[in-house]
C-alpha cells in the first residue's frame, strides 16, 4: 500500500517536478554567468572588497527560488485532490489517516529536498570556482534560510489547502507568511547561524501539524 501511494504521488508530480528542477538549474546557470561576467569586467580585488568588506551577496538572485519551488510542488500535489473533493476518497484507503498524511507530505518534502540539495551543490561549486573553500561553505550557511523557506512554503501551502474552515485557513496563511518573512531578514553573511537549528525544528513541526486539518476535512459535515 505504501509503495502504491508513493507511485501515485510520483506520477502526479513527475512532470511538474521535472519542470521545477529545470527552472532551478536555469537559475543556477544564470548565477554562474552573472558571477563569471563580473570577474570579466571587474578586478578580483574589487569583487572581493564588495563581497567581504561591503558584505554584498553575489548570489541573492536565487533567494526566492526555493520558496517558489516548495509552493509549486504543494499546489501540484494537493490542488488536484481538493477539486471535487477527491482528497476525501484518498482518506478512505485501508491505511491509518495520519500515516497517509505523513507519507504524502514526506514525499512532497523529499521531492523539494532533492532539488534543494542540487541547488546547494551547484551554489557551492559556483562560489568555489572563484573564491576559497571557506567562502563556498559560508555561501551555503548564508543561503540555508532560503532553502529552508522552500519547506516552509510547502508545508504552509499544504496547511492552507487542506484546511476546510476559512478562519483556521487564514491563521495558517498568516503564520506561514510570518515565518517566511523571518527567513528573509538577512543583510549579510551567516546571520542565521545560531537561530537556524531552532528554525529547522519549527519548520519540521509544521509537518505533523497537517494531520489536524486533514482530520477536520475528513470528518466535516
Amino acid at each position: 500500500m505504501i509503495k502504491s501511494i508513493f507511485l501515485k504521488e510520483w506520477l502526479k508530480l513527475k512532470r511538474v517536478w521535472l519542470l521545477v528542477l529545470l527552472l532551478n538549474l536555469c537559475c543556477m546557470a544564470y548565477l554562474l554567468i552573472v558571477i563569471r561576467h563580473q570577474f570579466q569586467i571587474e578586478h578580483s580585488e574589487m569583487i572581493w572588497y564588495w563581497s567581504f568588506e561591503l558584505r554584498r551577496l553575489l548570489y541573492d538572485e536565487i533567494k526566492y527560488i526555493p520558496l517558489l519551488t516548495g509552493l509549486v510542488i504543494a499546489i501540484a500535489q494537493y490542488l488536484p485532490e481538493m477539486i471535487n473533493h477527491r482528497f476525501r476518497l484518498s482518506l478512505h484507503l485501508p491505511l491509518q489517516a495520519h500515516l497517509q498524511v505523513l507519507i504524502w507530505i514526506g514525499f512532497g518534502a523529499l521531492m523539494g529536498g532533492v532539488i534543494a540539495l542540487i541547488d546547494m551543490a551547484s551554489l557551492y561549486l559556483i562560489i568555489k570556482g572563484w573564491f576559497p573553500t571557506e567562502a563556498a561553505a559560508s555561501a551555503l550557511l548564508t543561503a540555508a534560510p532560503w532553502f529552508l523557506a522552500g519547506w516552509v512554503s510547502y508545508f504552509g501551502a499544504t496547511l492552507v489547502m487542506v484546511e476546510p474552515h476559512v478562519p483556521q485557513r487564514l491563521v495558517y496563511l498568516l503564520m506561514s507568511l510570518a515565518f517566511l518573512a523571518l527567513l528573509y531578514l538577512e543583510k549579510g553573511y551567516q546571520e542565521y547561524d545560531h537561530a537556524l537549528p531552532v528554525m529547522i525544528l519549527l519548520a519540521l513541526l509544521m509537518a505533523p501539524a497537517i494531520i489536524l486539518p486533514v482530520h477536520r476535512y475528513r470528518h466535516r459535515s
